[in-house]
C-alpha cells in the first residue's frame, strides 16, 4: 500500500514538475541557485522519483524561506549547466536504490566554471527521512550562499 501512495505523489510531483511550475516566463535575473528533478536510477524508479521530487521540493522551499533566489530548469546535468543561467550556482543530485536503502548524493555546482563547490550524501532505509534531506541541504547551501555575497 505504501508503494501505490510514493507512485501515486511521484506523479502528482511529475505533473507539477514537467508543467509551468519549473520553467519560468520571468526568471529573476539576479537567480542564485538552479534546482531541476535530481536523476533516479533506473530500478523502481517510480518509487525513487516519488523520493527525490520530495527531497527536491523540501531544498526549494528552504531556499525561498532564508531568500536564496532559485531559478527552476526542467533539467540539468554536467554536461547541460550552461542551462541553469542566470543562477550562479546549481543543485545535482542523483538517487538509487541499494538493498534496502535509498541513496541520495547533491551536489552544489558553480555554474560557469563547473566545479563542485559542496558534496551532501545520505543513505536510509525511511523514505521520509530522505526527503528530508532537502531541508537539511538547503540550510546548509543558505549558509554557502551567504558567505558569497558577503565576500568570503
Amino acid at each position: 500500500m505504501r508503494g501505490w501512495r510514493l507512485i501515486v505523489i511521484g506523479c502528482l510531483l511529475n505533473a507539477v514538475v514537467s508543467g509551468d511550475g519549473w520553467t519560468s516566463q520571468s526568471e529573476p535575473p539576479d537567480a542564485e541557485v538552479a534546482l531541476a528533478p535530481f536523476a533516479v536510477s533506473t530500478a523502481q524508479a517510480s518509487d525513487l522519483r516519488a523520493v527525490a521530487d520530495g527531497c527536491l521540493e523540501r531544498l526549494a522551499a528552504a531556499l525561498a524561506a532564508k531568500g536564496v533566489k532559485v531559478v527552476r530548469r526542467a533539467s540539468l546535468d554536467g554536461k547541460t549547466l550552461e542551462r541553469a543561467k542566470p543562477a550562479r550556482w546549481a543543485v545535482l543530485g542523483k538517487f538509487e536504490r541499494e538493498k534496502d536503502s535509498i541513496r541520495a548524493e547533491l551536489r552544489l555546482m558553480e555554474v560557469s566554471t563547473g566545479d563542485e563547490m559542496r558534496s551532501y550524501f545520505h543513505s536510509s532505509s525511511d523514505p521520509k527521512d530522505m526527503m528530508a534531506l532537502g531541508t537539511r541541504v538547503g540550510e546548509r547551501i543558505v549558509l554557502f550562499v551567504q558567505e558569497k555575497r558577503a565576500g568570503r
